[in-house]
C-alpha cells in the first residue's frame, strides 16, 4: 500500500523523525501566530459571540482522528436520553459554503454539500445540525430552531463561539507525537492548553487519570470504540465482523487515523488489502478499481461519500463510544441545566 502525503508526515511526528527539525522556525512562526490570535481574542480586538444556550465543544490540540465524532454521537443520544434538545453546530470540512452561509445538514444531504463528518451524524442521530465556517452563525440557528444544548464538533480553535465547557479528546496510544507545534509536530496548541480545559477524554487507554494534567485528574474519562455490525452499502443487511474471518477483503478508509480502523479489522482474523487515503478524501469512483474482486469495507465516514457509486460487495462499520462515566450528566450540572 503506497503511502499518502498525510501519512508520511504524520509517520514522521509519531515516531520522531530528525528531518522535521528543518520545520522549527515555522513553528515558531505559528505558536506566535497562537500568541497573538488568543491576546486578540481575551483583549476583545477580535469578538467573541455568546448564544443564549450552552456550548460544549468537543474537540482535540492534535491534528488527525482522535474518535471526536463518536464521542459527539454518545454525548448527543446521552443528553437525549435525559430530556434535552441538543443539536450540533459543525465546520462542514470539504463543503463549498460562504464565510458567513448557514446549511443546515439532512440525511439526504451531499458530503460536497455539508462536509462527510455532519453527513455521517445525521444519519446516525435525530438532532438538528447546521454548518458553517462561522460558527456562530450556525449556533445561532440551532438557538432560534428551539435547541437547548448546543455541540460544536470539532471546534476547539475556533474562539469566535463562545464555550460553557471544551472536551479535549486525544488518542491515549500515540498521545501528542513528538510535542511540537505544526508544522514540525501535530500540535495545533501548546499540551498546557489543557490546563484550561476541564474535560479530558482519552481514547483508547485503560487509566485515562495516567495522561492528565493534576487539574484535570478528577475530570477524566477513558473512551473504547466498539466495532458494531457490518451494514451493506447494497441493501443495508447486516452480517457481524467475524463472518469475514479468514477471508480477504479491500480495507478502505480517509480518516484521521486509517490504523486503528485496519487493526480492528484484523483482530477479527480478517486479512486485509489496505487502501489508506487522505483524510476527507473526496472519493471518484476510480478509486475502487482494485487488481482483485474482493469484498470491501470501509468505516461510515467514508461511506457518505460512496453511496452513489453502486459499489458491489460493499460494507461499512459503525462505532460507537463506551465511557467509563457518565459524561453527559457532569456537563448538565456544569452548565446549571441539572
Amino acid at each position: 500500500m503506497p503511502q499518502t502525503r498525510d501519512a508520511i508526515i504524520t509517520k514522521a511526528w509519531y515516531e520522531g523523525a530528525l528531518w522535521l527539525y528543518l520545520l522549527w522556525p515555522l513553528s515558531l512562526i505559528y505558536q506566535a501566530v497562537i500568541i497573538i490570535r488568543g491576546f486578540f481574542y481575551r483583549s476583545g480586538v477580535f469578538k467573541v459571540h455568546h448564544v443564549g444556550v450552552p456550548v460544549v465543544v468537543v474537540g482535540n490540540i492534535t491534528v488527525g482522528g482522535t474518535g471526536k465524532s463518536p464521542l459527539v454521537c454518545h454525548l448527543i443520544e446521552s443528553l437525549r436520553n435525559k430530556g434535552f434538545n441538543p443539536g450540533i453546530v459543525s465546520r462542514g470540512y470539504g463543503a463549498k459554503i460562504g464565510k458567513y452561509q448557514v446549511r443546515e445538514v439532512f440525511a439526504h444531504s451531499l458530503a460536497t454539500e455539508v462536509g462527510d463528518e455532519p453527513l455521517m451524524l445525521k444519519k446516525k442521530l435525530a438532532c438538528r445540525i447546521f454548518v458553517s465556517p462561522s460558527r456562530d452563525l450556525a449556533a445561532k440557528a440551532l438557538e432560534k430552531e428551539g435547541c437547548d444544548i448546543i455541540i460544536s464538533d470539532d471546534g476547539m480553535q475556533h474562539y469566535a463561539l463562545h464555550r460553557d465547557i471544551e472536551i479535549c479528546v486525544f488518542d491515549g496510544q500515540r498521545k501528542w507525537g513528538n510535542g511540537h507545534l505544526l508544522p514540525m509536530g501535530p500540535l495545533r496548541e501548546p499540551i498546557s492548553r489543557l490546563q484550561s480545559i476541564p474535560y479530558l477524554v482519552v481514547n483508547g487507554a485503560s487509566n485515562s487519570g495516567s495522561y492528565g494534567q493534576a487539574s484535570l485528574k478528577q475530570k477524566a474519562f477513558s473512551m473504547s470504540l466498539q466495532a458494531e455490525s457490518l451494514i451493506s452499502m447494497n441493501n443495508e443487511n447486516t452480517k457481524v465482523l467475524q463472518e469475514f474471518s479468514g477471508k480477504t477483503v479491500h480495507a478502505v478508509a480517509a480518516i484521521g487515523h486509517p490504523d486503528r480502523f485496519f487493526n480492528t479489522l484484523s483482530a477479527a482474523g480478517i486479512n486485509l488489502e489496505k487502501h489508506a487515503f487522505g483524510d476527507h478524501h473526496a472519493y471518484q469512483k476510480s478509486d475502487f478499481m482494485f487488481d482483485r474482486d474482493l469484498p470491501i469495507i470501509m468505516t461510515e465516514k467514508d461511506a457518505v461519500k460512496c453511496e452513489l457509486f453502486d459499489l458491489k460487495q460493499s460494507w461499512y462499520l459503525p462505532v460507537t463510544a463506551k465511557l467509563n462515566g457518565d459524561l453527559a450528566a457532569q456537563i448538565i450540572e456544569d452548565v446549571g441545566l441539572s
